[in-house]
């Protein structure tokens, strides 16, 4: 098993959280089903597949279930371009806050 860093941690966090608030305004009690919020995560999901896009495996991480992977990105990108964006920038930051290689004394 190979060992995660914090980052990484940090990104999968990130990742969930992400979905949660994808997946949880599907349904309200009083409204029942958002047909909106399902088309849309239908779409996102089938241009996933479609396309083979798969955020997960672009940032790194193995899926133990390829299409896993896609269908997981199709979720997130049925948020919109906007929060797309945000998770590039969060990707991006974190990449940048990452160590170099240490440096040599002497």
């Amino acid at each position: 098993m190979e060992t995660i860093n914090f980052s990484q941690l940090a990104l999968i966090a990130f990742l969930v959280e992400a979905l949660i608030q994808t997946i949880k305004p599907i349904y309200d009690k009083e409204k029942g089903f958002s047909r909106s919020r399902l088309l849309s995560i239908g779409i996102g999901i089938v241009v996933c597949l479609v396309t083979g896009v798969d955020l997960f495996t672009s940032l790194g991480f193995e899926m133990n279930i390829p299409i896993f992977g896609q269908v997981l990105t199709g979720i997130i990108a049925s948020r919109g371009s906007n929060f797309v964006h945000d998770i590039l920038k969060f990707v991006q930051g974190k990449a940048n806050s990452q160590p170099s290689e240490p440096e040599a004394f002497g």
